[in-house]
């Protein structure tokens, strides 16, 4: 067995722990237990604020968004079914989701309306067409990786996260996210021809 394998199976038992861990204290917070709260926020906290500042590039916002994110789970911890979801899963939908809506609130400012609008900067529908057309092809290639190198993939290039994030996040060591990034990206070259698709050699 190769150590990328024993890494793998290494990664899986300690990313099922970590599941079982914040399994354990959602349900504690669902009680009204605030020392299961403090637990996931210094747990999951700085993860959240990184992701939520890759999104928004406001610090002032991203905060806000992590206090949001944990209030969030306070009240509705009794929804949370670990059966559906990881723990982390929850946390970004529910961390992406308001940074979208804060970056929305932002933008709606008047004082910004003029730097996010200002006069010809209208793309043209030609170029739009032709990144709506790579768009698809990128997603039908990605349609073909197997899971567990799509979710890091996701997360390095969609969600901006490190490997050493990554790691952190789902729970399984740092050279198991380069190698599964690493091979996605292969698997994703042997397609390019495929689907036509524009990779950096």
């Amino acid at each position: 067995m190769d150590d990328t394998a024993l890494d793998e199976g290494a990664g899986l038992d300690a990313a099922d722990e970590a599941a079982s861990l914040d399994a354990a204290a959602v349900a504690r917070v669902a009680g009204g237990d605030a020392v299961a709260l403090r637990e996931l926020y210094d747990r999951y906290g700085k993860v959240v604020y990184s992701f939520a500042y890759r999104l928004t590039g406001d610090a002032t916002l991203s905060e806000e968004c992590v206090q949001d994110v944990f209030v969030a789970l306070w009240r509705r911890a009794g929804d949370f079914d670990p059966s559906r979801a990881k723990l982390t899963t929850w946390l970004f939908v529910v961390a992406r989701n308001r940074a979208v809506d804060l970056g929305r609130q932002k933008a709606r400012r008047p004082e910004l309306r003029d730097e996010l609008e200002p006069a010809g900067s209208a793309a043209d529908p030609a170029d739009l067409a032709a990144g709506a057309d790579e768009a698809q092809r990128v997603a039908e290639a990605m349609a073909e990786l197997p899971e567990e190198q799509l979710v890091v993939l996701r997360l390095a290039y969609f969600d901006g996260l490190s490997h050493a994030e990554i790691a952190e996040l789902i729970g399984i060591p740092l050279g198991t996210v380069k190698g599964r990034v690493r091979l996605a990206l292969e698997r994703l070259r042997s397609l390019s021809s495929h689907y036509d698709l524009q990779t950096d050699q």
